[in-house]
């Protein structure tokens, strides 16, 4: 006990003011003492084993061994750390020396300057939350198709996308610190649902705490650099202490970080949120649908055989597509096809290769060079070198192929060939004669490009289709022109059956779309409208015209019911109104001594008839936009709002029809507020209708 007493003296006065203090205060009380106690006899027994840990200390100080020591456990943590008298090394706690205390001062002055440093706090954040992003998603590359083709993705951290996103797949992150969630998510619905970006939005979480731990650990880092190794147990035990400090914070970054990560939301170009439970796995499930966005004819040349292509071709032989599973005229293959109609009238090997390695196709470097083997060794292209030498197929390297100068060997036009180039016009309604095709060659390009303008369009139309193919077969010249259509002959086809059926379906849903405009225009202003405006300002700039099921539709139903309603509520206000005023007028003394001529021609020029009534047809969209064109909803408004007025300006009419000299008095308006005002106003009236009165009758208004 007397030790046990020395030490609490030892360890600080405050300690034995502590001891008649608070509970809290009395626990910290003895638990001081009890590291004190350890600590000596740590240091005097090397063997013994004990430590001042919480467990150990828990375990001493419990009142009452029937309830255990699992409350104490829990409590002291919170308290110990705290203590100003304590350093805390791994999980021991020990006396705070001289040595660290001046260790601890360091720490509190690095602390304290970082205050006026944001900047470095906010970079450290930053650079934590993009490597722990890193460190989460792991795998920033893909495989493509059974070829397996290696597609490297991209974390953007910047504000903004870079200017080629469209040519790769983006990961954009952003956080909570320097955007919003709703920010977020309208980039990723304006990007269009072709965009191969992918968004990640992480949220600001637990701000304070992540910012405190941050101090906590560049400040016991800069600490531990500037105090350096010590050499003595005193200097030992502080570094030790300083660096429990410094792997503490680190500790708990990493798990706010990990909390902050795992809220993320992932959003696909569009606005299509991507729902997991896993950032690794929603990030890397947005890459792959980026991937068929961005390369959407990949398919066409995914096979794992075209090194084998290349090789096979570079040898002479004939069949070498048969590598790609391919066994036929290397003219109807679908990668050798694409790559002649490209080449045309001429193209060098670096433009082929970026036009089908790109965005669009996305094909290897090897499916690429094997089809270029394959059709110059079929003779269905030559290639020049930079001096203009033709260059045998079996001397062609590959090191040298973005050098090389392509073009389609097209000196004759084969019987077969015409014939497939007149079947090719009929699709667009031309019947050309045999050696005439030439001749009908500009109008079969014009049709088509009439055909795409019929396919896309302004917004909410889709995108006008990509017509550079008509444009390459319009630049070439003579014989070269008519085998690039035939070269070309099944993707038109298939460009005229896609358009026309995009034409019909835009044709038939466009009269849907202006009638939804006209809804929108006159229902501007009406209660609950707003939420519809924006779904139809949505359509448009998604181009959604088209999309299914479809979104015009009820959208105009919603509209025409909306429109619908106002104007039955116009409707009945005019009604209960007018019934109201003809009550008045039926009731009034004047207007009974009138013959009916009369009052037909007061009505007529109050424009009050039965007559003059607002025709208000509701059944259909078209009848409620008759009804509208011929009223709309404010002179609806203003009609019935003036109707009381009209009934006043009638009976007033009435009474000067049958008094001639009957005169109509406005009576003064103005604020009143006292009883003397009052009382002033009455006798101003009465002394105005008093002189009017010796002029003939009078009616107030």
């Amino acid at each position: 006990v007397e030790l046990y007493w020395l030490g609490l003296a030892t360890v600080h006065e405050k300690t034995m003011s502590w001891i008649k203090g608070s509970e809290d205060e009395r626990l910290m009380a003895r638990a001081c003492g009890l590291i004190f106690l350890i600590n000596k006899l740590a240091s005097s027994n090397k063997e013994i084993g004990i430590k001042a840990t919480v467990d150990t200390l828990a375990d001493l100080m419990v009142e009452n061994l029937s309830e255990g020591s699992s409350a104490l456990r829990g409590k002291l943590p919170g308290l110990l750390n705290k203590c100003e008298l304590l350093m805390k090394i791994g999980d021991e706690y020990r006396i705070q020396t001289e040595e660290s205390t001046a260790w601890n001062d360091e720490f509190q002055s690095q602390y304290s300057s970082l205050a006026s440093a944001a900047h470095r706090i906010e970079t450290e954040r930053d650079d934590r939350i993009r490597g722990k992003f890193g460190e989460t998603v792991n795998k920033l590359s893909l495989t493509q198709g059974t070829s397996k083709v290696t597609r490297t993705i991209y974390p953007i951290f910047d504000t903004q996308l870079p200017a080629d996103n469209s040519q790769k797949i983006c990961i954009w992150v952003r956080d909570g610190w320097s955007d919003d969630e709703n920010s977020v998510r309208a980039d990723s619905r304006q990007a269009g649902n072709q965009s191969p970006t992918v968004f990640v939005f992480i949220p600001k979480r637990s701000s304070d705490d992540l910012l405190r731990n941050l101090k906590d650990y560049k400040a016991a880092n800069s600490t531990l650099e500037k105090r350096g190794v010590p050499n003595t147990p005193e200097g030992i035990d502080a570094r030790a202490s300083m660096d429990t400090i410094k792997q503490t914070a680190e500790g708990k970054i990493r798990e706010l970080l990990d909390e902050m990560l795992s809220g993320a939301r992932v959003f696909q170009g569009g606005g299509n949120e991507i729902v997991g439970n896993n950032l690794q796995e929603m990030v890397l499930e947005g890459a792959k649908n980026a991937l068929k966005r961005l390369y959407p004819q990949f398919d066409t040349a995914d096979h794992t055989g075209w090194a084998k292509v290349y090789d096979m071709a570079k040898k002479g032989a004939p069949d070498a597509l048969k590598a790609a599973g391919y066994d036929g005229e290397p003219s109807n293959n679908q990668v050798c096809k694409a790559i002649l109609g490209f080449i045309a009238g001429g193209k060098n090997g670096a433009d082929i290769r970026i036009q089908f390695e790109g965005s669009g196709f996305g094909w290897s470097r090897d499916t690429v060079d094997g089809a270029l083997q394959v059709l110059q060794v079929a003779g269905l292209i030559s290639a020049k070198d930079d001096h203009g030498q033709t260059i045998d197929p079996k001397e062609l390297e590959r090191k040298t192929i973005g050098k090389v100068t392509f073009k389609v060997e097209s000196t004759t036009i084969t019987t077969a060939q015409r014939i497939q180039i007149r079947k090719l016009f009929q699709n667009v309604g031309l019947t050309a004669k045999q050696n005439e095709e030439l001749n009908y060659a500009p109008q079969f390009i014009q049709k088509m490009k009439e055909l795409a303008e019929r396919a896309g369009g302004d917004a909410p139309k889709p995108l006008l289709p990509d017509t550079t193919i008509l444009e390459d077969i319009r630049l070439a010249a003579g014989n070269e022109q008519l085998l690039a259509l035939y070269n070309n002959r099944d993707e038109l086809t298939q460009f005229v059956d896609d358009w026309s059926k995009i034409a019909d379906r835009i044709e038939k849903r466009w009269s849907s779309w202006e009638m939804l405009n006209r809804l929108t225009d006159l229902a501007a202003g009406i209660q609950d409208v707003d939420i519809i405006l924006a779904q139809v300002k949505n359509i448009e700039q998604q181009r959604q015209l088209l999309e299914e099921p479809d979104l015009i539709g009820p959208l105009v139903a919603n509209l025409t019911q909306l429109l619908r309603n106002e104007l039955n509520k116009f409707h009945r206000e005019y009604q209960d109104s007018y019934k109201q005023g003809m009550e008045r007028l039926e009731n009034d003394t004047n207007w009974q001594q009138l013959e009916p001529e009369q009052r037909d021609r007061l009505l007529g020029e109050q424009k009050l008839t039965l007559a003059d009534q607002p025709e208000v047809k509701l059944g259909s969209t078209d009848e409620v936009l008759q009804t509208l064109e011929q009223v709309n909803l404010s002179t609806f408004a203003d009609r019935v709002a003036a109707m009381s007025s009209r009934f006043d300006k009638l009976d007033a009419n009435a009474a000067k029809l049958l008094e001639p000299a009957t005169q109509l008095i406005q009576v003064p308006r103005r604020m009143l507020k006292t009883e003397d005002e009052i009382d002033a106003w009455v006798e101003d009236v009465k002394q105005q209708l008093k002189d009017a009165l010796q002029q003939g009758p009078i009616v107030i208004q």
